[in-house]
């Protein structure tokens, strides 16, 4: 009996120990779940405050981002009005030696001035029959300073400041020609080279059209930029034009309606004007009949290009060309005036890229041309020496190559033929013996354009022979192609020049 009643006081003691001990949990749990629960609540509130900094933060970045976006567009705005505000600059600059050398025909004859424009028995024999001159170092500068401004894409402007001349060279000049002054070795004036706006419109017609009015240099065209280490070629043939030029253009796009690169310019100006410019009560008026003015028309023409083959063409007149006029007693003429109409023509091809075989073929450049040049005199007048018409033609070829030493560097080798009456107007060749492409011969050239810093500094090494024929070609129309002076003339020119 004691040990039951011993057990059951066991068993209670135990039971209630047990369920003080659950009373304890349950307590516990409940601060738990309490716990838990501020916890969430407190993790919801930061959780809020999370999002709402988030929302903030992205309201912040995005009124960030769209403000630095007006500044971009206000400061794009603000360089484009400032580019168009100024006049930007550009520099080429070439310092060079030339050796020069001219050789006599043992027969060779000049004319010998009398008086004014009159001349008698216009051609005996000259002091130089048979003999040689030379300079083997002629020493030039010349200096191009570009200048552009541009309101926008359809309407701009260029120019260009030029000085060209030999080193401690004589200042008074003996003659000036306004379409070579800035093309030639001559003084250290500063000259006006070029000066141009060029106007767009009709870029949705058909055939958009440019206008433009203005002084260019229509020198280095097609064909002549290798030889002078350009890369792309001026605007002109340069088998038949190569002068200093004041005219006005117009433009037509052709590409959409006829062969891809394909435009016709048509162009007119003037070469010279008689105008007595001194202070008489007549300033600016020819009074000299026989002295009229040279106009000329020029339509050179893309006929094709597709960035490989390039075909191009171009027809040219010159009114009023300056020949003779033979007097009564036919020994004795005026000389350098008005006489009758030029009329010159050429088509020119070039290849870039001959083959994409290897390298070198495909780095290669080919390109011929051919010319014509016909002089009509008016009656009483003489051009080339007659009065008929007379009729030149001249043909023209060159292959540029990889030089395969330098980086980019290239050979050039060309060869030109001139007729007895070839007669173009490239009196602004940059030849100190005289245009190379004019020869009434043949003249062999080859040089070496040399990269030293990629296109800003550049240097080329160029030797040409001249073998006349027939007269030299240095004069407009008043002189006898078949009364021979030279015989043939050489040079070696090698320049650094500097663009930037």
């Amino acid at each position: 009996m004691k040990k039951r009643t011993f057990s059951l006081l066991a068993a209670m003691a135990v039971t209630g120990n047990l369920m003080a001990d659950e009373a304890a949990l349950q307590a516990q749990i409940q601060k738990l779940m309490e716990r838990i629960e501020q916890l969430e609540k407190a993790q919801g509130l930061m959780q809020n405050e999370t999002k709402t900094t988030l929302d903030q933060t992205r309201t912040t970045l995005q009124e960030i981002k769209e403000e630095q976006t007006a500044q971009s567009d206000m400061l794009s705005r603000v360089n484009a009005q400032s580019a168009n505000d100024n006049i930007k600059w550009d520099i080429d600059f070439r310092s060079a030696v030339h050796s020069v050398g001219y050789a006599y025909t043992d027969h060779a004859r000049n004319r010998t001035k009398i008086s004014g424009n009159t001349y008698s028995s216009a051609y005996n024999s000259g002091a130089d029959a048979g003999k040689s001159h030379t300079n083997p170092s002629l020493f030039t500068n010349r200096l191009w300073l570009g200048m552009g401004s541009k309101v926008n894409d359809d309407l701009f402007f260029y120019g260009q400041l030029a000085a060209y001349y030999n080193w401690g060279a004589d200042t008074a000049a003996a003659e000036d020609k306004i379409w070579q002054e800035s093309s030639r070795p001559n003084d250290v004036d500063i000259r006006l080279r070029q000066a141009y706006f060029v106007y767009k419109f009709g870029t949705d017609w058909d055939v958009p059209m440019s206008v433009s009015a203005g002084r260019r240099a229509a020198s280095d065209g097609f064909l002549a930029n290798h030889r002078e280490g350009n890369a792309k070629p001026g605007s002109p043939l340069a088998h038949i034009t190569n002068m200093e030029v004041d005219a006005a253009m117009v433009q037509f796009d052709l590409d959409r309606v006829f062969l891809p690169g394909s435009y016709l310019k048509v162009v007119y100006g003037r070469a010279h004007d008689p105008a007595d410019r001194s202070v008489t009560t007549n300033p600016y008026i020819d009074t000299a009949a026989e002295d009229n003015q040279v106009d000329f028309l020029v339509l050179p023409m893309s006929v094709y290009d597709d960035g490989q083959h390039k075909l191009m063409a171009q027809y040219s007149a010159i009114f009023n060309s300056k020949g003779e006029k033979p007097s009564a007693d036919g020994t004795t003429t005026e000389i350098k005036t008005a006489s009758g109409t030029t009329h010159l023509a050429a088509v020119s091809y070039q290849l870039d890229g001959l083959s994409d075989e290897n390298e070198f073929l495909e780095e290669s450049t080919l390109f011929v041309s051919t010319a014509m040049s016909m002089t009509d005199p008016d009656q009483g007048y003489r051009m080339l020496g007659s009065a008929e018409n007379k009729t030149g033609y001249s043909f023209w070829a060159g292959f540029v190559f990889p030089d395969q030493i330098t980086e980019g560097g290239r050979f050039g080798l060309e060869y030109n033929y001139g007729s007895k009456y070839w007669t173009p107007m490239t009196w602004a060749e940059d030849s100190t013996i005289g245009s190379k492409i004019a020869t009434r011969g043949n003249a062999y050239e080859g040089y070496w354009n040399i990269p030293i810093v990629g296109k800003n500094l550049t240097a080329q090494l160029r030797y040409t022979y001249l073998d006349h024929h027939y007269r030299a070609n240095t004069t407009c129309y008043w002189d006898n192609p078949l009364v021979q002076n030279l015989d043939h003339a050489q040079e070696f020119r090698a320049f650094v020049r500097y663009k930037y």
